[in-house]
This record gives C-alpha cells, structure tokens and sequence, in this order.
C-alpha cells in the first residue's frame, strides 16, 4: 500500500495527474452563468443551507465567455510552464441547461492544452441525454463528472436541504458507470448532524459504488447563505478542528486505496465568512492531516478489506 500511495499517506490527485499525463495538470475554474434548480425562487425549495451567491466560493469575471475564461487563465499558466489543463465547470449547476446549450459550452471550453472536461452538478440532474452528451466528448478529452453528495445520513441530507436522497445519488453513479466518464463524489466531512458512523459509511458505499474520485471539504459558513443567517454558537464550538482532523483520516482508512483524493479541505472565500477553518489557511489544515496521519501510521485504504470481511 505504501508504494502505492508513494509519499503520501493517500492518494493525492496531484501526483495522480503528473502520473497519467507525464507533467503537471491545472484546474481552470470556469463560471459559465448556470444557476441552481434547487434555488429556484419559482420552487420554493432554497437551496442548500451553506449555498454562497456564487454558487462555489469563488468567483471569475463573469463578463468574459468561457473561451474567453479558460484562453485568459491559460495563458497566464503557460507563463508559468504549465501547458495542460482541466476545463473545470464549478459554479451551480452545470448541468442546468437543454442539451443543446450544454454542447456549445462544453465545446467552447476545449481550447488547445486542455486534457480533461471537469463537470460539477448535483446527483438529480444527469438525466440520460445528459450523459450520453458528456460521454462523446470522450473521444477528444478525459470527461470527468462531479456529484455532490455531501452526506449518507438521509437526515442531515434533509437538515442541510439537498433536495435529493442517497439514492438519487447511487442511481446517478450506476447510470454514469455506463459511460465512458470518471466519477468524483463530495463529501462533507464536518456536519455537526453527522457523526462517525456516517463518515465510515460513506466511505464504504462510496468504495461499493467504485467512486473514482472524491472531494473532501470542511463546512463552511458565509453571511449571505441560509445558514449564515441563522448561525448559532452552540453550533459553531460543536465543530471542532481535532474532530474534522479525525473524521477526515478515519474517511482516508476506509475509502478504497484505489480512490484518487481531490480535496481534503475548503477553501473559504476571503469575505462574508461567519465560520471556516477555524482561522487556518487551508495548507495549514493539509499539513495537520499529512501530520496526523505519518504519527499515526494510518494510511488510505487501510481498513478498507474490513467492507467485505
């Protein structure tokens, strides 16, 4: 397992990507002006509980086209002698739109470098059209699908306003799997409705369903979300710094070792943030679970064989 995780004690996408591409890859975030059919004021429904106006935590220039986003970050990558990159769909719902559209602006994302199309959408939103859309442009790029997830526990899914249920989920990743996509899940790993028995399933129905990627993240709050609104201490001192260290490493033993890791931290936008990270920098909080995990000798995968014992 050690040699398989090389100088890690899980699998970095970092080491992953210079491992299938022969050099470094960037991520080029794009905002491609998609919205969110769960925060649909028509609905009703709200949308997530810690859902930002951006939709994501950062923001681009929203009045340049996308070519025009990835061509502009491209070339500034190039300056700095990265020449292959990922066109990556963060903000909303990227998914949110008739297939037709979707094809216009996926296409014009695939600039000259670009190795892999990124997707991030939720679970019920890749009806079949969707997918088989995604699937041809695999014939050019690596295509890649991010569902978030963000919890197993059907309860905190309601406490957090998802909008869907595990089995949305599962379903999305059955009908991807025909596909000719990779597959990352979010995860939450610092609900305060959650607690370890959770973060140990997941890892497991993850594992189960061949997840091929996963994004850790640590909850968030900002000002103008629904959360932020209504934050609470008690809430705030339940999530403590040593119980995400914790959560976040036990995830990494039960996780497949196949599993490529994506994120293991948020990074909180810069404004309006009522609660994150718990006022570290993110490569902070990486170095505290790097640290963890070498004192500890724990590793990725290293209880994962107990799913099927």
């Amino acid at each position: 397992m050690k040699n398989q995780l090389a100088c890690k004690h899980y699998r970095d996408l970092k080491s992953y990507l210079k491992e299938r591409y022969g050099e470094p890859v960037h991520r080029i975030p794009i905002d491609a002006n998609f919205s969110c059919p769960h925060k649909d004021s028509l609905t009703g429904r709200g949308g997530c509980v810690y859902c930002d106006p951006t939709g994501s935590g950062f923001s681009v220039d929203r009045t340049l086209t996308v070519k025009e986003q990835v061509e502009k970050r491209s070339i500034e990558l190039v300056r700095r002698g990265i020449s292959k990159f990922i066109a990556y769909f963060q903000a909303h719902s990227n998914t949110f739109a008739p297939v037709e559209r979707l094809r216009r602006i996926y296409r014009d994302a695939l600039i000259e470098g670009v190795v892999a199309l990124d997707v991030s959408t939720r679970p019920d939103l890749v009806p079949e059209n969707t997918l088989k859309l995604l699937d041809s442009f695999a014939d050019e790029v690596d295509v890649i699908l991010e569902l978030g997830l963000q919890s197993v526990n059907h309860r905190t899914l309601k406490a957090i306003n998802r909008g869907h249920t595990l089995a949305e989920f599962v379903d999305a990743v059955v009908r991807a799997r025909r596909c000719r996509l990779e597959i990352v899940a979010h995860v939450i790993t610092n609900l305060p409705w959650d607690d370890m028995e959770d973060i140990v399933e997941c890892a497991k129905i993850l594992s189960a369903v061949k997840i091929d990627g996963v994004k850790l993240h640590s909850l968030y709050v900002v000002e103008d979300s629904p959360l932020g609104q209504c934050w609470n201490k008690e809430l705030y001192d339940s999530l403590t710094l040593e119980d995400f260290l914790e959560r976040t490493v036990t995830f990494l033993e039960y996780v497949s070792p196949e599993i490529v890791i994506h994120r293991l931290v948020s990074d909180p936008p810069r404004n309006g943030v009522v609660f994150g990270n718990w006022g570290l920098t993110k490569i902070e909080i990486l170095n505290l679970i790097d640290r963890k995990m070498v004192s500890e000798n724990r590793f990725q995968g290293a209880k994962f064989s107990n799913i099927n014992a």
